[in-house]
């Protein structure tokens, strides 16, 4: 009788376990629909066929403090012909994969975040009231 008792004393608990994770995975979702509905924010994301992909890499990675992210480093295409010739190797430095970083610019604030899946892109994250900032003079900047 007693191993029935703890039988189902585990049962109970265990299906306990089952509905508290599914009402807090159903909360999850709720809260993250809250969050983008009710978000200053909004996101744009840059992948790596678009022209601007480049400008943006080049931008970051000679705005990029060492400080305050993980960067990578590499030698460029050009730098392993030269290696061939023994002359000095130009290195690219890149934000690591899922690195933010926080940009600055004319008293306005952007994070721009690196993400590798099937295609590399940039997130670039801002307000939503500087978003005709962001297209008519913010990205012109970067493009530059």
């Amino acid at each position: 009788m007693e191993i029935l008792q703890s039988m189902a004393a585990v049962v109970t608990i265990a299906t306990g376990v089952v509905v508290y994770a599914k009402l807090i995975n159903g909360n999850r979702n709720l809260f993250s629909e809250l969050k983008k509905k009710f978000s200053n924010k909004v996101t744009m994301v840059i992948d790596e066929f678009d022209e601007i992909y480049e400008a943006v890499e080049i931008y970051l990675s000679n705005n990029m403090s060492p400080k305050k992210c993980k960067i990578k480093v590499s030698t460029t295409e050009t730098g392993k012909e030269k290696e061939n010739e023994n002359e000095n190797n130009p290195i690219k430095v890149t934000l690591e994969h899922n690195e933010k970083v926080t940009d600055f610019y004319d008293d306005h604030k952007f994070k721009w975040v690196w993400l590798q899946s099937e295609v590399k892109s940039f997130n670039l994250i801002f307000r939503k009231e500087d978003y005709e900032y962001v297209l008519d003079t913010y990205l012109p900047h970067i493009r530059k």
